[in-house]
């Protein structure tokens, strides 16, 4: 049964919806990047193809300007989507040359549109909009309107797939599983257009149709549509569950460092960072986690390089190979701060050297914190 909510359809709907959410965050955090405009451009074509050769639309734009309304802006949007989608690498690639081979590019497919418009025309009205079918096949019309259309996608469609062929070669891990899903996705649609091709070509050349051609075709080109989503929802889809992983990681960490940090801010209250809300909604804001976080991280490190001259070791390697030295050397150095003793007054080295980044950093801090708060400092 043809609906608009079948299950392939709301799972189609669903991938659509997730790559453009992440396609105008992308776009908007850069705005002046051309391929972020195309690709979602790209996206928004391949949404309204898909949407217009639902029957429930279909016939509704049938009700507003005639019968074949709605297969004309599906072929059409989908043309839209390729040229777009070509866009997207010839903008990657071309660096200085890329505005004149972007106004090439318009060339073929202004003159696939005008074609369809042509075939549309000289169609009989009853037979506008239909699929095209054994009965239909002969009619010159309706074999312009999906030949010319069909003869556009193969063309762009594999010109696409040799530009992603040649960016796997050099993208991060990540990004080529996106790239190889994205490359499937449009070798099912190349070859669903092509076999629709032979099917259009056989018939007039020879007089019968093959049925099992388009039979092939159409799962073809679905799967293909299906593939291609997920292939570009792959990389935004993976590094959101990334920063999903990472916020709680920080989460987590900031509530294992609290006895560390209880235990300094009490003996230097000045090591507590002073911060206003940046708005109402700023403890909701996913970046507030990380800036807790490093906040805390920091007024940790100060602590322990104010408490350094009355330490007699190296606290934090201690804290990884024996948690319970740890715990007492702090407390011996807390001990010999509060009694007033006499220092050198130089601060010590009291993390790694070499660490490269705060998360190694974090390592020692959160081992130390852990003694702390089984020693019940």
């Amino acid at each position: 049964m043809n609906t608009l909510f079948s299950p392939v359809n709301i799972v189609a709907m669903a991938l659509f919806a997730t790559a453009l959410a992440w396609r105008i965050y992308q776009t908007y955090r850069a705005p002046r990047v051309l391929p972020n405009w195309a690709i979602t451009v790209t996206i928004v074509f391949v949404a309204c193809s898909f949407l217009a050769q639902q029957k429930v639309i279909s016939d509704w734009l049938d009700g507003l300007t005639g019968k074949g309304t709605g297969r004309l802006v599906n072929n059409v949007m989908l043309a839209f989507a390729v040229c777009a989608l070509l866009i997207v690498f010839l903008g990657s690639a071309l660096g200085p040359r890329r505005p004149l081979r972007v106004l090439f590019e318009l060339v073929p497919l202004a003159a696939a549109i005008a074609l369809m418009f042509i075939a549309m025309a000289i169609t009989p009205v009853q037979a506008r909009g239909l699929a095209l079918s054994p009965k239909l096949v002969h009619e010159p019309g309706v074999a312009l309107f999906y030949l010319g259309a069909g003869l556009y996608l193969i063309y762009g469609l594999l010109a696409c797939t040799w530009w992603i062929f040649r960016y796997i070669r050099t993208a991060d891990r990540h990004l080529r599983t996106g790239l190889k899903l994205s490359a499937a996705g449009l070798i099912g649609l190349s070859a669903g257009s092509v076999l629709r091709a032979l099917y259009i070509v056989i018939a007039w050349a020879f007089g019968p149709s093959i049925p099992v051609l388009l039979t092939v075709a159409v799962p073809l080109i679905l799967l293909g549509i299906v593939l291609f989503l997920a292939g570009i929802t792959y990389p935004g889809a993976r590094a959101r569950f990334a920063a999903l992983r990472r916020r709680r990681q920080h989460r987590l960490h900031h509530e294992r460092l609290t006895p560390l940090w209880t235990v300094l801010a009490e003996v230097y209250p000045n090591i507590v960072l002073r911060t206003t809300p940046r708005g109402p909604w700023d403890r909701w804001h996913p970046r507030t986690v990380h800036r807790h976080y490093y906040r805390r991280v920091i007024e940790i490190r100060d602590g322990l390089v104010q408490l350094s001259p009355y330490l007699e070791t190296d606290l934090t390697a201690l804290a990884v190979d024996d948690p319970r030295g740890a715990a007492a050397a702090l407390r011996t150095a807390i001990a010999r701060q509060a009694a007033g003793e006499e220092t050198d007054g130089r601060a010590k080295l009291v993390l790694p050297g070499g660490a490269a980044d705060i998360e190694s950093d974090v390592r020692p801090l959160l081992a130390l914190s852990a003694a702390i708060s089984g020693s019940g400092t």
